[in-house]
This record gives C-alpha cells, structure tokens and sequence, in this order.
C-alpha cells in the first residue's frame, strides 16, 4: 500500500471531514450471511465494503463498546460458514448504529481487482499487484483523476466530496511490488502536491 499525496495532504484531507471513510453497501446476492445471526442481526443490517477504513473518534467508540454485534460474528463466522468478517463487521456495526447518514460511504484506498472470473463466479476475483514496469506515473495519474465510485448492487454513485468540496477519492493504493514502490518514489512521482488543495476545517 501507497501513499498517492504527501502527508500534509493527506492529513489535511482527513482533518477536513467530519465524516468517517467506511466502504458499504447492500449486496443482493450476499451468501455470506448466516440466519442464524437473526434476530440479533437482521439480514437487513447487513453490509459489506472494503476492510481500508478510516474513522473518526465517535464511530471508533461504537466499534470499542460493541459487546453485542461481535460476539454474534464470532459464533457464527466459523469456518463451516465463513462470512468473512473483516469485509462486513464494522460496517454492519455501523448499519446497526443507524449512522450510515455519518459517513462517507467509501474507501479513500484503491485497489484494482482481477476480474478474470465470470460475473456469476466472483470468488476468484482477487486484488490486482503492480510491477515495476506498470507503476508509472500514467498509472498514478489515472488513480487521482477517479472522483467517484459506482455501486452496482445499488445503483448508487458515490461522488467523492470533503466538506463539501469534491476531492480525488483515493490517498492509498494497493498493491504493489517493493520494486514498483521503489520505482516511484525514485523517479518522485508521488509526494508532488500542494496540502493547500484541502480547505482548511476550521469555519
């Protein structure tokens, strides 16, 4: 995992939002969930998103406080039903909170998934490594112009904005090789923007 800005940028970025960064959503075709969660978890709360989050302080103490949602996913995510927890713990948490209205609904780290798998057979779909020789600055570049992210499930596309302003989506990017990684911090092609581009939070 990279980082796309400097850390000033970053910092600001997040300083800027009063919102937590937490990739969710509703999947339709979700086999993941077990019955047996009802009714202390209804199917309905349900989420899944990425595991790359980013909270603020109250969200973080929902998640430090839950003696509830948590012993539910470690009964019943076993290895004969296995719901992969890191992709839908937090955010089915925070369904649960009935604070989805508090976030950001997205991940601010990129990652480019194989699609070599048929639509109906996604379980091999896996993330993507950059090499050296596909680490360029044309490669960095089109991650930073993306300004939003389409759902499919729902039919949702989510415009990346920071106190109200749209900014970049992504700050991070995975995966890469040691030697992509090295490749762009030699030829400097991150670590290159102005902070200033963030507002500053204060009112």
């Amino acid at each position: 995992c990279i980082p796309l800005y400097n850390f000033s940028y970053i910092y600001n970025y997040l300083r800027a939002s009063p919102r937590s960064f937490v990739d969710s959503f509703l999947d339709k075709k979700e086999r993941r969930y077990n019955p047996n969660m009802s009714p202390y978890i209804p199917m309905s709360k349900w989420r899944k998103g990425s595991q790359w989050i980013t909270l603020i302080r109250r969200h973080a103490e929902v998640i430090a406080d839950d003696d509830v949602v948590f012993p539910v996913f470690k009964m019943f995510c076993k290895q004969s039903h296995n719901c992969i927890p890191d992709e839908h713990y937090v955010q089915t948490l925070l369904a649960m909170h009935d604070i989805e209205g508090e976030l950001e609904r997205r991940t601010i780290t990129y990652t480019e998934w194989n699609q070599s798998a048929t639509n109906m057979d996604k379980s091999s779909w896996h993330p993507v490594t950059f090499s050296y020789a596909d680490a360029g600055a044309e490669q960095i570049k089109r991650i930073k112009d993306i300004d939003n992210v389409y759902y499919e499930t729902e039919y949702r596309t989510e415009w990346c904005h920071n106190n109200s302003t749209q900014v970049p989506c992504f700050l991070f990017a995975r995966k890469f090789s040691r030697g992509a990684a090295m490749r762009l911090l030699s030829e400097g092609v991150i670590y290159q923007f102005d902070a200033s581009a963030i507002m500053d939070p204060t009112p």
